[in-house]
């Protein structure tokens, strides 16, 4: 679970509410059904009509992703590299061919399958490399999705907010109810920019702290396989994938995995 998604949002939408409240105002002076429909069923169709369905079956169910994000242990990804080059370099990579079946991660089971197949260094590189980008592309699209509808909402608040004001501009005539109206209009406006800021945003943005640690770990694969067929000493793939990490990763590795 991630706590800091859950508090990010609480905290988003309680202080504005607070704020509201500090104001003089009531929650009720913020209700504004209208409105509402506007802005979330606008933006709703909009980013469906601006993305093909697979993007947005994809982007719906990515959604869990902010409060249960794929763990991801570089600590235990640079082991399990450093076992198979241990055995690769006692028993050559064919050795490697009993690990295939037995990893359940699509990317280092394809990249060992080219190894043990004994295919050329560089077109592994390549085919990995293709992979890799396929990867990142298509995570993209679920950010994507959520940033283009926080693009939308605002536009759509003012929308919203101009026809609430078409609409008090008809009852000139009635001073009283000018006020009213007008605080009505805006209220559109407001769902807009809360929304996309506290929400659609924040979404988008997660999605691409996740899918950067994701590819990440891939990349530090894909340099352990890369030195793996080059036949190098497991202790230099070790600093070489250790290279990858920040202080605070390559201390929580060499906590794990002190030096003998």
């Amino acid at each position: 679970m991630d706590i800091a998604s859950i508090v990010g949002f609480i905290l988003g939408i309680g202080g504005i509410l607070v704020g509201n409240l500090m104001q003089g105002s009531t929650m009720m002076q913020l209700v504004d059904p209208i409105g509402l429909v506007i802005v979330l069923v606008g933006t709703a169709g909009a980013t469906i009509a601006g993305n093909p369905t697979k993007s947005l079956i994809k982007a719906t169910f990515s959604i869990k992703e902010i409060f249960l994000p794929p763990k991801v242990e570089y600590e235990n990804t640079i082991s399990e590299i450093l076992n198979y080059a241990t055995k690769a370099r006692k028993n050559g990579v064919l050795a490697l061919e009993s690990d295939i079946d037995t990893n359940p991660d699509f990317f280092i089971k394809k990249a060992l399958s080219l190894v043990v197949d004994g295919i050329d260094p560089q077109v592994v590189m390549e085919i990995m490399e293709t992979e890799l980008s396929n990867i990142e592309e298509f995570g993209e699209e679920s950010a994507g999705v959520f940033e283009q509808a926080g693009g939308y909402s605002p536009t759509l608040g003012i929308i919203g907010a101009v026809l609430g004001l078409i609409h008090v501009m008809q009852h000139l005539n009635n001073p009283n109810k000018l006020g009213m109206g007008i605080a009505v209009a805006f209220t559109a406006t407001f769902y807009g920019l809360a929304f996309a800021n506290v929400v659609l945003f924040p979404i988008s943005s997660k999605l691409k702290i996740n899918l950067k640690a994701k590819v990440l770990k891939y990349e530090i694969m894909l340099m352990g396989i890369k030195s793996i067929q080059n036949g190098e000493n497991p202790r230099l793939i070790e600093e070489k994938l250790k290279s990858f990490l920040n202080d605070t990763q390559r201390k929580i590795y060499e906590a794990k995995h002190p030096e003998k």
